[in-house]
């Protein structure tokens, strides 16, 4: 029995030490445009129906980082098929957009979050389908980007204590996206999300 109390009390021991030694350490990582662009490009092209006469592709990402930013810019080239009669009509052209970063701690995954068009640049729309349309490009990129990564640490890159760990900071600086994660100091849970302000 003194041994399984004395096991026990060095495993609370050592739980305490490890926890107080980390509760001050941060995680940077820095990821560059060309690292983002690549992770987005795996996923792509990828398409999606809406309302039965819209049908979005999104495919070649582009990624700006804008220097002291704490929000991901960038955009998709997007084709609309618009289905009238049964016959699609295909536009294309390309989406602007910015967004937000998300951290998902059980997936070691970085996701953008609250996507805003800033511009959409495809001609040919008509215009009794243009708020649709604008409608349906929003919700494809609202889905496509909620359920695919812009980028997933691996088992090298991810210290193993990385579920625990919270989004702290979002800033692009040199030309790389720069994200602090660290244990909440504070003793309060706090979403894990930058850039959505």
């Amino acid at each position: 029995m003194r041994i399984v109390v004395a096991t026990i009390a060095i495993l609370l021991i050592a739980a305490v030490g490890a926890f107080y030694l980390l509760r001050d350490r941060d995680y940077v990582f820095r990821f560059s445009e060309p690292e983002l662009r690549g992770k987005l490009d795996e996923q792509l092209p990828w398409s999606e129906r809406y309302l039965f006469i819209f049908e979005v592709t999104l495919d070649n990402p582009r990624i700006d980082l804008i220097e002291g930013s704490d929000r991901v810019a960038g955009g998709v080239d997007a084709t609309l098929n618009i289905y009238v009669n049964n016959n699609p009509k295909p536009l294309a052209g390309a989406v602007d957009l910015t967004g937000g970063v998300r951290y998902a701690s059980e997936e070691g995954a970085f996701y953008l979050t609250d996507p805003v068009i800033e511009k959409v640049a495809i001609r040919g729309i008509p215009g009794a389908y243009a708020n649709k349309a604008n409608a349906a490009l929003s919700s494809a990129l609202s889905a496509f980007y909620r359920s695919r990564p812009i980028y997933k640490l691996d088992g090298t890159k991810a210290p193993h204590q990385a579920t625990r760990l919270l989004l702290k900071d979002v800033v692009v600086k040199d030309e790389h996206l720069v994200v602090t994660l660290g244990l909440d100091k504070s003793g309060k849970d706090e979403p894990a999300m930058k850039g959505s302000e």
